[in-house]
């Protein structure tokens, strides 16, 4: 098998965080307590934080000065206090973000490797079986232009188009999709749309019932698409059949 082509850095990609923080549209299904999201109410009119307190009693050995500094430094509306909640909050989006795009990262060195082995690779373009010329790991268009006989790619470009266009798909599965995707799932449907279509996808009634939440009824409709377009007549394949099975088992398995 050929070494995949791709890396995940130190640092996380931009792309992948973009995307991620796109997909949720700014918000983070974080629970949060009240002073978690506490805002930054201005000072009353009335005087300063220490003429709102001078009722309080002092404790004996303790100035005004002393109590007015305790007081205000607990007080729910104190910028101070405020600042470090309102990090506390900023942390843990910037946490839920990053372990998402890690996530979406290891997910697209997944399918990756998947569809490298379903697909093959060739250095030239031959005729797929639907009639499309089709070059590398099986791919129509390379850097937006279509693929014709005669025309030949290296390991490395054929890689970098593969990875380009799953990261693609990738992205649009998560924003149409309505629920929660584990890795294994999105690893099989990204690998199915790249076969079929992202719009076939979208229109079956793998995805319908996918949307509907019922991810076994989802799962059952894989088998289905085993056939190919030959001289106008959809045949079933035996690659396409084994293909099926093993997306529908990873769409099935459990991720640790």
């Amino acid at each position: 098998m050929n070494k995949v082509v791709y890396s995940v850095s130190r640092g996380l990609t931009l792309t992948a965080i973009a995307a991620i923080t796109s997909l949720t549209n700014s918000t983070v299904p974080l629970s949060v307590t009240n002073s978690q999201t506490a805002s930054f109410p201005n000072l009353q009119s009335s005087g300063s934080i220490k003429n709102q307190l001078v009722d309080t009693p002092l404790k004996a050995g303790e100035s005004d000065r002393d109590q007015s500094t305790k007081e205000s430094s607990t007080k729910p509306g104190n910028p101070s206090s405020d600042l470090g909640s309102d990090s506390l909050v900023a942390d843990k989006q910037a946490k839920y973000i990053q372990d998402k795009a890690l996530k979406l990262e290891f997910s697209l060195a997944k399918t990756v490797t998947l569809v490298k082995e379903l697909e093959g690779f060739r250095s030239y373009a031959y005729i797929d079986t639907d009639g499309t010329a089709v070059i590398g790991y099986g791919m129509s268009v390379i850097e937006g232009e279509k693929v014709k006989l005669g025309d030949r790619i290296s390991l490395v470009q054929a890689e970098t188009a593969l990875t380009d266009k799953l990261q693609e798909i990738q992205h649009q599965i998560l924003a149409a999709s309505t629920m929660e995707l584990n890795s294994n799932q999105l690893v099989a449907l990204t690998s199915f749309a790249f076969n079929v279509g992202v719009e076939s996808l979208f229109k079956s009634t793998l995805f319908r019932k996918l949307k509907a939440g019922d991810a076994l009824g989802a799962a059952n409709e894989f088998p289905r698409w085993n056939k190919a377009n030959m001289g106008r007549r959809l045949v079933p394949f035996a690659g396409l059949t084994k293909r099926r099975l093993t997306e529908r088992n990873l769409f099935l398995t459990a991720v640790n």
